[in-house]
């Protein structure tokens, strides 16, 4: 366990070998046994096989490759809308439509979304995250026709690698570990944690051409720069979807 956990790589190619029913239906049910606040399980799976399902996702993922490519797209939800509906049905007081309900189902997701991954990698499949479902998840609420109290947390895709990439760098441990409380760094303490990702990751963004290129076109010189630029994530980007989130959520029926 410690092996499979300490290598894993996000994987963005795949063959076309698909993923079988009744594997897919094991890996959903080790999700289904992961943690989840107070036995509620209020979170949701939608699976995406269909190509042209798929093609729609694609557009909506801005257009990762890998979304066409692997066999099977995974969209994690937080749902109170089941729990609520079970509560209707035997006449008991209603609640969870609110923020709170809301950030519990999305945990449970979480939770279950990342036992899926590890169980997948442990039968060499590989997998990846897209952060996009938050960019995303006015428009794909409506395309996954979600009701109201439904709310896409977080997206897989799924299938078997066509490439080996290296492991990716990491913080060290003492950045990310705190003893008791938080303890900030210092400006010194910041730049030394730093240094070896910053190194790493500015190597990686300049060999890849495209990027070099718009890297040089734009005078972006450092690592930071380009993570809070219009090529990554912008301020811009983080107030739009900022704002669609809370009337998105709202319109679900969960900002209370």
């Amino acid at each position: 366990m410690f092996d499979l956990a300490n290598s894993h790589r996000s994987i963005r190619s795949f063959t076309d070998q698909t993923v079988d029913d009744a594997l897919l239906n094991d890996l959903l049910m080790t999700g289904l046994r992961s943690s989840s606040s107070g036995n509620m399980q209020t979170w949701s799976v939608i699976v995406t096989r269909d190509e042209a399902n798929k093609r729609k996702l694609y557009e909506l993922h801005v257009e990762q490759e890998m979304v066409l490519e692997a066999p099977v797209v995974l969209t994690f939800c937080a749902d109170v809308f089941r729990m609520r509906e079970w509560i209707r049905v035997n006449d008991s007081k209603q609640s969870f439509d609110d923020l709170l309900g809301f950030l519990t189902g999305a945990v449970d997701a979480v939770i279950a979304a990342q036992t899926i991954c590890l169980a997948a990698e442990s039968v060499g499949l590989g997998i990846c995250y897209m952060g996009t479902t938050w960019w995303a998840a006015d428009a794909l609420i409506k395309f996954l026709a979600l009701p109201q109290g439904v709310f896409p947390v977080t997206s897989l895709v799924l299938g078997y690698p066509a490439e080996d990439p290296p492991l990716r760098d990491r913080l060290p441990l003492d950045l990310i570990v705190h003893q008791e409380r938080y303890r900030q760094l210092s400006d010194d303490e910041i730049r030394a944690g730093h240094a070896g990702r910053e190194q790493k990751a500015w190597a990686r963004y300049n060999a890849i051409e495209s990027v070099r290129t718009k890297l040089a076109e734009a005078g972006i010189t450092r690592v930071t720069d380009y993570y809070t630029s219009n090529f990554k994530y912008s301020k811009d980007l983080h107030q739009r979807v900022s704002r669609m989130l809370i009337e998105t959520l709202q319109t679900q029926g969960l900002w209370l």
